[in-house]
């Protein structure tokens, strides 16, 4: 397994640019950027608001 320079495996790490979705029905938001080891910026698409979000968070969403 592939980790990066803090040991974080590299496959639980969110894909910049993947576009998820909040839940099962929820609305869709993309990956920005990795702000710390613990969330991300994420663009709702509905409403182009970007806005912190976790990293468990992303894991657990659909992606679509």
């Amino acid at each position: 397994m592939e980790t990066d320079i803090r040991g974080t495996s590299l496959l639980a790490r969110p894909k910049v640019g993947a576009v998820h979705r909040f839940g099962t029905n929820g609305v869709l938001y993309e990956v920005l950027r990795e702000v710390d080891d613990r969330s991300v910026l994420i663009r709702v698409l509905d409403t182009n608001e970007e806005t912190l979000y976790p990293i468990a968070d992303v894991r657990n969403d659909p992606t679509n």
